[in-house]
C-alpha cells in the first residue's frame, strides 16, 4: 500500500512538472503568438478528447457493455451470473451503465463542439468551461483508484486536456 501511495505521489509530481513546463511555454513572449503552432491548434487536443469520449460511448450504449471486466471485478462474478442470480440487481446495473454512457456521450459531444467553435476562436468563456475536462477525468481517477482499477486512461486524458488548455494560454489572455 505504501508503494502505491509513493508511486501515485511521484506521478502527481510529474504531472505538475509537465503543467509548469506547459505554462512556461504558453507564457513565452520571445516569439509572437501568431507564429506558435500550439497557440493556433491547441483546440485539437480537446476536440480529440471529445471525440474519444463520444464515439466509444455510442457503441457502449448500443451493445450494452463491451468490456464487462471492471463490473465483474467489483461484483465478484460474471454479468451472466449476476443476471441469473439477481435479475433486479442486473437491471439496476444495466440502467446505471446506460445512463452513465449517455452522460459521457453528452459531455464528449459538448467538449468537441465547444473546442471546435468557441475555443478555437479564442473565446475566454470556452477556456474556462473546458476546465471541466481535466476535472472530469481527475474525478474518474479518484473513483477508479478507490476500486483499485487502472487509472492510466483518465490520466492520459488529464495530461492531454491540460496541454490543450495551457499551451494556448496567451491566445485567451494576451499580455498588454
Amino acid at each position: 500500500m505504501l508503494a502505491e501511495i509513493s508511486a501515485t505521489c511521484e506521478l502527481t509530481l510529474n504531472i505538475i512538472e509537465i503543467c509548469v513546463v506547459c505554462y512556461r511555454l504558453a507564457c513565452d513572449t520571445t516569439t509572437p503568438t501568431a507564429d506558435k503552432f500550439y497557440h493556433k491548434y491547441g483546440w485539437v487536443l480537446l476536440f480529440a478528447i471529445g471525440l474519444l469520449v463520444t464515439i466509444p460511448g455510442v457503441f457502449h450504449y448500443i451493445s450494452f457493455n463491451t468490456d464487462p471486466a471492471t463490473a465483474e471485478e467489483i461484483v465478484g462474478m460474471s454479468l451472466n451470473e449476476l443476471e441469473e442470480s439477481n435479475p433486479k440487481s442486473f437491471d439496476l446495473y444495466k440502467f446505471y451503465f446506460q445512463f452513465g454512457v449517455l452522460s459521457d456521450v453528452g459531455f464528449g459531444f459538448l467538449v468537441a463542439i465547444i473546442s471546435a467553435t468557441a475555443y478555437r476562436n479564442g473565446r475566454t468563456w470556452a477556456w474556462y468551461s473546458l476546465w471541466s475536462v481535466p476535472a472530469f477525468f481527475a474525478a474518474s481517477i479518484v473513483l477508479l483508484y478507490a476500486y483499485e482499477l487502472s487509472i492510466l486512461a483518465p490520466l492520459v486524458f488529464v495530461i492531454l486536456a491540460l496541454l490543450g488548455l495551457l499551451l494556448p494560454f496567451r491566445t485567451f489572455f494576451p499580455k498588454d
